[in-house]
């Protein structure tokens, strides 16, 4: 009896290998993650996110996932606009997320996402909190360039319209003496509210540098607005207009304006201030002596 018990439980093993090593059809769900789509452009308002299959595979490959409940993840891609994916397209990924996979099938033919694009609004980054400080006799040439020029905020319209600005997050910037490129955070304001995104977090800004020289002008001032029935005589007669030049532009010659206006020499008994009032964009301006210039009117 004792040797019987131990024939038919052996014969049971192997009755139990050679079944459970042959491959049959086993149901399994697998999850389904779309990617690809501008997640911040777009808000997702359906997807499917789940398919059932039929698995061909062996009987032991099957009671590992049984125990394991490990649930098999696949990621599809998406291109550009699309919406959906045919099955078939995708079964490759589908027998490789799943252990000993022969072959897979699904009654569903087509996964479906369904995109909304969200509400959004342009703003031209603001970088007037950053302070760039330059090695004396180093200075901006030209004008900062900031890259991106525009950022996209989206979100609902409600909120997007009680945002007015984008702005860099203040920043101090030292010993600049050369040109170069700055990346720099925008202030994430968007973090204030729900399901607002940003087209980027940080901007470029560009700086031309030139080393500067100091220079002096003479030039003679004239007088606005005179009154062609009298003389004038000034005193000085030319102001001194002390400028930084870059050095690549030592070889122009720069045109000045400094005047007075008639008008205000009357009204001040003769004593008035001059102003600068034309000067080339590539001068930067230190100072105009005198600070007041005296005007006698003889009639």
């Amino acid at each position: 009896m004792k040797h019987f018990l131990v024939i038919l439980g052996l014969t049971a093993l192997v009755w139990l290998g050679v079944s459970m090593s042959e491959n049959d059809e086993y149901p399994m769900r697998v999850r389904v993650e779309m990617t690809g789509y501008d997640t911040v452009r777009y808000a997702v308002l359906q997807a499917d996110t789940a398919l059932d299959l039929q698995v061909r595979m062996s009987g032991f490959n099957a009671m590992l996932h049984s125990l394991h409940h490990h649930v098999p993840n696949v990621k599809v891609q998406l291109s550009d606009g699309q919406e959906a994916v045919a099955v078939h397209s995708i079964d490759e990924q589908l027998r490789a997320s799943i252990l000993g996979a022969k072959q897979v099938s699904s009654e569903k033919d087509t996964l479906r996402i369904l995109l909304a694009e969200r509400s959004h609004r342009d703003y031209h980054p603001r970088i007037d909190r950053v302070n760039f400080s330059f090695v004396e006799q180093y200075g901006l040439y030209g004008e900062p360039v900031v890259t991106p020029s525009t950022v996209v905020l989206y979100g609902p319209e409600e909120v997007l319209a009680s945002i007015p600005e984008l702005h860099a997050v203040p920043t101090e910037l030292y010993n600049i003496k050369s040109t170069g490129t700055f990346r720099i955070p925008l202030e994430p304001v968007w973090e204030q509210y729900v399901d607002v995104h940003p087209s980027c977090k940080e901007v470029e800004v560009y700086l031309p540098v030139e080393p500067y020289v100091e220079k002096v002008y003479n030039v003679p001032i004239t007088v606005e607005n005179a009154d062609s029935t009298v003389d004038l005589r000034l005193y000085p007669q030319q102001a001194k207009v002390r400028v930084w030049v870059a050095q690549r532009d030592l070889a122009h010659e720069p045109e000045f304006t400094v005047s007075i206006n008639y008008r205000e020499v009357l009204a001040h008994e003769g004593r008035v201030a001059p102003h600068l009032s034309q000067f080339p964009s590539y001068v930067r301006l230190r100072n105009v002596e005198p600070q007041e210039v005296q005007c006698v009117v003889i009639k």
